[in-house]
């Protein structure tokens, strides 16, 4: 309606070189504050507000500032004391006598250049998300005098626009009963615009009420669906925007400062005891001694924001997982349950096979598979992307990308793989764990207790039972038997209906698919992030790859993986 064209123009990148800054305003409704400061110069994260918007129009391609003061202009003046900004020119106009915006545009106007044929404006409280190179290249292409950005919600909404976009009315002065929209301070003006603005003292808005009447196409309006705007007309909504974005970035606080705003205190040896992902994670306890693992995560990965939702929520319905104890989701900051450093990996390094454990972890894991999707329904937790072509895809070409450097794939290694994809996208989906594997495996009191599920979401229940089967990490000689028992126990707990060839077909197609992201992710990480431990970890899963696939019929792919792993430990 009022949006940007669907694509692009070439007059998106002609951005205007000049953009005019409205700062003349006395700022009475933010008194105190601006007793002695122009409201755009208010700090708001240790730099004026007005800054916020000249960062922004600078990057479309604003190369000057003209900014009209009036109230404490010295105070302008200290801020520009060289009359640039960066690269940018500034240029700062005084009026004596406050001239209003409309007004303030028509005393500017001889300070504009031939080659200024379109101008923005925007009012200098005003924060604001837009983008503005859309809205210029909507300006354009309509050929319109002014174009004003408005938005569906704000305190304001009296700006009257047809769905053809054109605005019939402001502040209801014209009798039109068109969809009213917020005007968010921010335009796009011609100079024919102009160079009609007469040089009085008025809002602008009255000279936009006379060209929409003299000119009924002239006036446009560009819908801005950005989350973020904020007129800075009160000392309450300033007070909360600056605090809203002055609050430290997710994961920003150091991991001392992060326990003493939690009440924790931090293990003697103080070091991070696990990491990765965007997460760090410590030994705490609080004031009665009571032990605890913090974690500290940032915005690297969405993911992190959502495991203390799902754990709570698999708490509460029975699996074993840390309880949570607190968190501060804009700290980032996450307390949970201590449950010791015994994992199911360590105990795999006994000479006995840890059977119970083993069991206890497949059975959890099917617990999640049989509850997940009704209880995240529930909770409304929005999941990660469910496994797809997509996700799939991704997965082979991560190997493809970070595995075979120097050795190409044939067509038919490509179709054994895109296969597996095919087989398992025509089961039916569960919740999965997504990385279950034996480093993620705690083990209590001989239970198992589930871990790192941050990855959650929906696929077929074999790749989460095959991850296990087939992990990497463990390098058992007597592993290729435990895998018989491993294979019964899931189809026993699975309640599978079917035979036990397709089960093991199926357990085997999850495999492989599982092991082309985790030998991509050691690969990646060993070569490309300089980890050599993960990297030690690639032979044994071309090995476990070699096997899984040879099991479900993908011989091409088994003998691909196979010559792989030849040279794993040379890859470079």
């Amino acid at each position: 309606m009022v949006s940007a064209p669907a694509a692009p123009t070439p007059l998106m990148n002609n951005f205007p070189t000049t953009a005019f800054i409205l700062g003349a305003g006395l700022g009475q409704r933010l008194r105190p504050l601006t007793e002695n400061c122009p409201k755009p110069l208010l700090p708001i994260a240790n730099q004026p507000i007005v800054f916020r918007a000249m960062e922004k129009l600078r990057a479309a391609g604003v190369q000057r500032f003209i900014i009209n003061t009036h109230h404490c202009p010295d105070v302008w003046k200290q801020t520009f004391p060289e009359g640039t900004w960066g690269t940018a020119k500034v240029d700062l106009v005084f009026e004596p006598t406050l001239l209003e915006t409309g007004g303030g545009l028509a005393n500017i106007a001889q300070y504009l250049t031939p080659e200024d044929t379109q101008l923005i404006i925007w009012n200098g409280d005003i924060l604001s998300d837009c983008d503005v190179k859309n809205a210029y290249a909507y300006h354009t292409s309509n050929n319109a005098e002014a174009t004003l950005i408005v938005r569906e919600e704000g305190p304001n909404k009296n700006v009257r626009i047809t769905q053809d976009g054109l605005i019939t009315d402001m502040r209801d002065r014209l009798g039109k009963t068109d969809t009213a929209y917020q005007y968010t301070g921010i335009c796009f003006v011609s100079r024919a615009f102009i160079q009609t603005t007469p040089a009085t003292i008025e809002s602008l808005v009255e000279h936009f009420l006379r060209r929409l009447q003299e000119a009924p196409q002239s006036v446009q309006g560009f819908l801005d669906s950005s989350k973020f705007w904020h007129d800075l007309g009160t000392v309450e909504e300033y007070q909360k925007v600056k605090a809203e974005l002055e609050k430290p970035a997710r994961g920003s606080l150091k991991i001392e400062d992060a326990a003493k705003h939690l009440g924790l205190i931090l293990a003697a040896e103080g070091a991070a005891i696990k990491g990765g992902s965007g997460r760090l994670f410590y030994h705490t306890q609080d004031a009665n001694g009571h032990p605890s693992v913090l974690c500290n995560y940032d915005d690297s990965r969405p993911e992190n924001l959502i495991y203390g939702d799902i754990a709570k929520v698999l708490h509460l319905n029975g699996l074993n997982v840390p309880a949570v104890i607190a968190e501060d989701k804009d700290l980032g900051l996450l307390v949970l349950e201590d449950l010791g450093s015994v994992d199911l990996w360590s105990l795999c390094q006994s000479e006995s096979f840890p059977w119970a454990q083993f069991a206890s972890a497949l059975e959890q894991v099917t617990h999640l598979h049989r509850i997940g999707t009704e209880a995240m329904n529930q909770a409304q937790i929005t999941l990660n992307e469910p496994f797809n072509d997509k996700l799939y895809s991704w997965e082979r070409q991560y190997f493809l990308d970070n595995v075979c450097v120097s050795k190409k794939p044939s067509r038919d290694v490509l179709n054994d793989m895109a296969s597996l994809a095919r087989e398992l996208s025509a089961q039916p989906q569960v919740v999965l764990h997504r990385d279950f594997q034996s480093q993620n495996i705690l083990v209590k009191n001989d239970q198992s207790w589930l871990i790192d599920f941050q990855g959650a979401r929906l696929g077929s229940m074999f790749y989460d039972y095959a991850s296990l089967m087939f992990d990497p990490y463990l390098k058992r000689r007597d592993m290729d038997l435990w895998r018989i028992e491993i294979e019964d126990h899931t189809k026993e707990i699975s309640g599978w209906k079917g035979s036990l060839d397709e089960f093991s077909h199926l357990l085997h197609i999850g495999a492989t698919q599982r092991l082309l992201q985790a030998c991509g992710a050691y690969a990646y990480l060993g070569k490309k992030k300089g980890r050599a431990d993960f990297l030690a970890h690639l032979p044994q899963g071309l090995r476990n790859l070699t096997i899984a696939a040879s099991l479900c019929g993908k011989r091409h792919l088994a003998r691909f993986a196979e010559e792989l792993s030849g040279s794993a430990v040379v890859i470079r």
